[in-house]
């Protein structure tokens, strides 16, 4: 069995594991700091719809790994009604009875011990948490370089790749000067990143010292600091790529569109036709062949996420890269397997309350691919078995795609569901 972070719709059977393995690389598990012990929780929390989401980017010859909360009531009638909803749209779904169960707190050992018999197994990344599996300790080296922010800044300049002006400093911040004329030289429009969490768990924008010193409280104080550029969103576009890497090419697969609401990331715009230039694309394909001098890329071939910006005059700025499966390849992975009709997509999390999901869900039936004349469709993509609690609502998170005309979808959500009904899809801002 070959392990890896391999790219989806690959030939050969495959067993798909995945669950929060960015903290396990970078740290003793034994020894996390309270706040690393809430994010890992909320982050398998959320990796929960991306398994979820699997069965409808597989094949029926493919297994998924679930954490055992899917088949308690009443998450595995929400399963089997997901899996029904998707089949009906000619999916080659991932078969029920290939879903095999493990408790989220012991995830990869249980997994271990019931491996099906296919010859990939496909992780998020790969990890120290999921080593017992893969064995290869040279992929756990080769993972802390290029999943680190701070090698990425280090490195990447002098390989030509266009990235923010940034530095790398040691607590206390306040005592470097070389910070200080940081923040001067860019108006205190900076960010900070630390390792640890993906996305923006462990990512500060901040426009003084106090605030640096403020939010590394919750951090070692012999943790290393990233301070960049931060560069102004009325100005950039922030987009994310994902590209295919194998041991002879590097293709982009898609891009997406970053959107954004109160200053928070609220979901993914997925054009029909790629948006970019060949020089822009140019600029994401040398990510590959940086990454490639480092040993990425299987003969099976590897998935590598690029985080970027397009600035006023066109130009490309790389801030971070992801190697391993990215959030945003799931549904650009679904929606090639739908008639889209030269529609564009939004893919979002939406909180709905769990006393409602039953409506909610059929409300998505009544607007899925084929199914209406409205002017957009929907796609539950996937869900979360674990409630979350907003203002003493039990919610529940899922994965929605959208397509056609967003506008027109909100309306109709909105007046059918009623108010709360789509708080987080009312603030996409299209």
């Amino acid at each position: 069995m070959k392990a890896g972070a391999f790219f989806p719709d690959r030939q050969q059977a495959t067993f798909f594991a995945m669950a929060a393995d960015d903290l396990p690389l970078h740290f003793d598990m034994d020894k996390l700091t309270e706040k690393q012990k809430r994010d890992h929780f909320e982050q398998n929390q959320l990796l929960a719809i991306l398994q979820a989401s699997l069965l409808a980017i597989s094949k029926p010859a493919d297994y998924v790994g679930l954490f055992e909360q899917f088949s308690k009531p009443p998450w595995s009638a929400y399963m089997a009604k997901h899996h029904g909803m998707m089949s009906t749209l000619g999916m080659p779904m991932v078969p029920l009875d290939n879903l095999i169960y493990a408790p989220a707190d012991t995830y990869y050992e249980t997994l271990a011990e019931n491996l099906p018999d296919v010859p990939l197994v496909t992780f998020l990344m790969m990890s120290r948490s999921n080593q017992m599996i893969h064995q290869d300790q040279e992929a756990i080296e080769r993972m802390l370089k290029l999943n680190s922010k701070f090698h990425f800044a280090e490195n990447a300049p002098a390989f030509g790749l266009p990235v923010p002006e940034t530095i790398i400093a040691q607590q206390p911040v306040g005592d470097d000067p070389t910070v200080a004329d940081f923040f001067e030289r860019h108006d205190n429009q900076v960010i900070l990143k630390m390792t640890g969490q993906p996305g923006a768990r462990n990512v500060k924008a901040v426009n003084s010292l106090a605030e640096v010193e403020e939010f590394l409280l919750d951090y070692d104080a012999s943790d290393p600091v990233l301070v960049q550029q931060r560069l102004p969103l009325d100005q950039y576009e922030e987009w994310t790529a994902d590209l295919y890497i194998d041991d002879t090419d590097v293709k982009l697969d898609n891009v997406r569109r970053i959107l954004v609401a109160d200053g928070l990331w609220i979901g993914n715009h997925i054009r029909y036709e790629n948006p970019l230039t060949p020089a822009q694309e140019d600029v994401l394909l040398q990510v590959g062949h940086y990454v490639k001098q480092f040993g990425f890329g299987s003969d099976v071939g590897d998935n590598m996420g690029i985080d970027f910006f397009i600035g006023p005059e066109g130009e490309v700025i790389i801030t971070e890269i992801n190697p391993r499966w990215t959030a945003g390849l799931f549904p650009t992975q679904a929606l090639r397997r739908v008639d889209r009709k030269g529609q564009d997509a939004v893919a979002f999390f939406e909180l709905v309350a769990a006393d409602q999901y039953d409506g909610f869900l059929d409300f998505v039936s009544q607007y899925m691919p084929g199914k209406s004349d409205a002017p957009f469709s929907i796609m539950h993509l996937g869900f979360s078995p674990f409630e979350i609690d907003m203002e003493g609502t039990p919610c529940i998170y899922c994965w929605l795609i959208v397509l056609g005309d967003y506008p027109a979808f909100r309306e109709a959500a909105l007046q059918q569901l009623g108010e709360g009904g789509l708080r987080n899809g009312a603030k996409v801002p299209l």
